[in-house]
């Protein structure tokens, strides 16, 4: 055993040793891509697994796509052939990493793109499901005329992964789509305002809706959303939309479905109500608190008064 200054002096190699190793998955992935060897590659991809989903850290997954797109070129053949093998691996890392790689591809085959990205949205993997959401983003994004049938019938399928992805993917990819664009994926997406499932509802209205098209196009959302049927779900749904931290940007807009929503008498929907009035009375506070002291005397809206007042206390000036 070394005496102590000896042990001082090896811990301080410990960090150059360790970056050394940090950096040599890189070196063999990259190698194993260059001999076309992508089983190799996708064992050292593997290598870099976490705890957290079973897959590597997103950082190493994007950088494993950026060696590839290096070595065969942007948008080549021979880059579309590697994506397909990566995503069409048992590898789960392998597979996002196959995803990011054929989003800006789906020129090369859309058929077969389409179908990676669908089996891949229905994959066990929760994380495997979120990049492949956004493989269909980056394809909603750049060819909307091409995916649209695809993403309408996709909001209708028996799976709520591939409802979920549909949702997702259209909310995180309005911000790039025109007016009319954002107005077709709404109403392809009309029917989940009423899913029932848990998966759907978690991320449709205060995610897809109210984080991504009411950013994007809160007029035509706030006209959407107020011409949703009576359902629990689709009123329920509304209400979390508002509940989005873009909400408060778009108060005016809105503030006529918020009036409507605060009158509903079920409990699921007073529910979503209170969130929504809540979030934005501390964001916007001089819009909201007036209009809550408004319903004070109301009989159908007093009890979102009543709510905030005893949530908010003195600092709501209530």
């Amino acid at each position: 055993m070394p005496y102590n200054g000896e042990r001082r002096n090896a811990g301080k190699d410990r960090p150059g040793m360790a970056a050394q190793k940090k950096s040599s998955w890189r070196d063999d992935f990259s190698a194993g891509i260059e001999r076309d060897g992508w089983a190799e590659a996708i064992a050292v991809l593997d290598s870099q697994k976490t705890g957290h989903a079973g897959t590597p850290r997103q950082a190493v997954k994007l950088q494993a796509a950026k060696i590839m797109s290096r070595h065969y070129g942007e948008g080549t053949a021979g880059l579309y052939e590697a994506a397909t093998a990566f995503a069409g691996s048992e590898s789960e890392g392998a597979q996002e990493v196959g995803l990011v790689l054929l989003g800006p591809m789906f020129g090369h085959n859309p058929a077969e793109v389409t179908g990676i990205i669908f089996r891949l949205a229905d994959s066990e993997n929760w994380e495997v499901r979120e990049w492949a959401a956004s493989a269909l983003r980056r394809v909603i994004s750049e060819n909307f005329a091409a995916i649209f049938p695809t993403v309408r019938e996709w909001a209708g399928h028996d799976s709520p992964n591939v409802r979920r992805a549909a949702a997702v993917a259209s909310g995180s990819a309005a911000g790039s789509c025109t007016e009319e664009a954002c107005r077709m994926l709404l109403e392809a997406l009309t029917p989940l305002l009423e899913d029932d499932d848990p998966y759907v509802r978690k991320n449709l209205g205060a995610f897809a809706i109210g984080g991504g098209f009411l950013k994007a196009q809160p007029a035509l959302v706030a006209d959407w959303l107020g011409r949703a049927s009576d359902h629990p779900r689709a009123q329920w749904n509304a209400a979390m939309a508002l509940s989005a931290a873009e909400a408060a940007n778009c108060l005016e807009l809105l503030s006529g479905l918020l009036d409507q929503l605060a009158a509903d008498e079920r409990t699921v929907v007073r529910r979503a109500v209170y969130r929504a009035v809540l979030n934005l009375a501390k964001r916007v506070p001089e819009e909201v608190i007036p209009m809550v002291q408004a319903w004070k005397d109301d009989p159908a809206r007093c009890h979102v008064y009543s709510r905030v007042k005893e949530k908010m206390g003195a600092s709501g000036n209530l």
